[in-house]
């Protein structure tokens, strides 16, 4: 019973530490104000987490497997669905995401990308979230290449790279304050590039 309580107060701390991040970026979010929102001190939190940074990793991973990798079950799970309605339920599901008033708006891994230049910013974190993007762009890539009329896998991989480039300006786009209405539609727009090759 024990180890199953501190289990589920890691997740707790972690979920707060997400938010926070989410929130003001990782260079934004100082320890203080982590150690605070948790409700623990300074040595508690390195015990359980090892320094901010080793936080912050742990904090992308929560993110990816509780607001990302979920939505990607559109993709991968057997369906008979034509491959642009599977498209597109994952991606609106992702938009959803992001509009969500329960979390802050957009997504945090676009937001921790557009700070990762920073000679500060952890690198480890940085290869978490460009190995995630590769496996999520081979998903895309391998669904239009294997679904749709499209052959030639770097066709594909250009149509998963669009998609893709819409789909994360679009948690931007919701952040600054655009409705959840708004970017389907946009992502609409976008498939129906796919919805004409696939008539073609």
């Amino acid at each position: 019973m024990a180890g199953r309580k501190r289990s589920f107060d890691r997740d707790i701390a972690l979920d707060k530490a997400m938010r926070l991040f989410w929130n003001n970026g990782f260079a934004a979010t100082s320890v203080s104000n982590l150690t605070s929102e948790l409700g623990i001190n300074t040595p508690s939190l390195y015990a359980a987490f090892g320094n901010k940074e080793q936080l912050f990793k742990e904090v992308i991973a929560h993110y990816i497997a509780k607001h990302t990798e979920p939505c990607y079950r559109h993709i991968t799970e057997p369906s008979d669905l034509p491959f642009v309605e599977k498209l597109r339920a994952c991606f609106y599901e992702l938009i959803q995401e992001f509009s969500d008033a329960d979390t802050p708006l957009g997504c945090l891994l676009v937001k921790s990308v557009n700070e990762s230049d920073s000679v500060a910013f952890p690198e480890e974190a940085t290869a978490y979230i460009k190995q995630f993007g590769f496996k999520t762009l081979h998903m895309i890539t391998t669904l239009i290449e294997s679904e749709g009329v499209i052959t030639e896998s770097a066709t594909a991989e250009l149509q998963a790279k669009y998609l893709l480039s819409v789909l994360y300006g679009l948690s931007t786009q919701v952040r600054a304050g655009e409705s959840r209405q708004v970017a389907e539609s946009i992502m609409d727009y976008a498939l129906n590039t796919l919805q004409a090759n696939d008539a073609s």
